[in-house]
């Protein structure tokens, strides 16, 4: 090492990486994912699907309640 360096070395130190320590819920925690990008129109589509599904579930599981009541009934 010559002088100069080592004089530069004692009026410019090294930069160390000025980090905080992490805390524990830091680590523990993923990072979020980014959503999905959806145009606007299929987002109406989507939403349209889900909401006739819905329909068709509510539907069966009035049938079933009725069917089941009908069966109750005579006991």
């Amino acid at each position: 090492m010559s002088e100069e360096e080592g004089r530069k070395k004692a009026v410019f130190p090294s930069p160390l990486p000025s980090r905080r320590p992490e805390r524990p819920e830091e680590r523990r925690w993923p990072s979020p994912t980014p959503l999905p990008v959806v145009p606007t129109e299929d987002v109406g589509k989507v939403l349209k699907q889900i909401l006739n599904r819905l329909d068709a579930i509510e539907k069966r599981l009035e049938r079933i309640e009725k069917m089941l009541m009908a069966k109750q009934l005579p006991v």
